[in-house]
């Protein structure tokens, strides 16, 4: 039983430190990658999937950027979690701060005109 509660413990304590990261990402990053950020966060959730989808088909990205999609369907979809679900809040935001993460991750190793490209063809439908 106290290996569990370290085990919980490190992984609060590990989801805090993952917030406090992005929350400073976010502050550091430039004003182009807020705005594209902000376009794909109006996207419908149709498009958002569909964007999902057509990345993951482009060839252009490489491959292990076009896996984190699915990566992070795949952890959300799992019972298992850094911070169990049941507890209030933390339990909740450490799945914000993978989905966050990864997010981060694959703009930042999309070729930018090309995920520019893909938004802006969803804005238009």
């Amino acid at each position: 039983m106290n290996l569990l509660l370290w085990l919980l413990l490190a992984g609060v304590v590990g989801t805090l430190a993952l917030s406090a990261g992005v929350w400073l990402a976010w502050r550091k990053s430039d004003e182009a990658d807020r705005v594209l950020v902000k376009r794909i966060g109006r996207l419908r959730f149709r498009a958002k999937v569909g964007l999902a989808r057509s990345m993951f088909a482009d060839r252009r990205i490489p491959l292990l950027v076009r896996a984190i999609p699915p990566i992070l369907v795949l952890y959300l979809a799992m019972p298992i979690d850094i911070v169990p679900d049941f507890i209030p809040v933390l339990g909740q935001l450490d799945d914000v701060v993978v989905v966050a993460v990864g997010m981060g991750l694959l703009l930042r190793f999309t070729p930018r005109a090309v995920l520019e490209e893909h938004v802006a063809r969803l804005e238009v439908e």
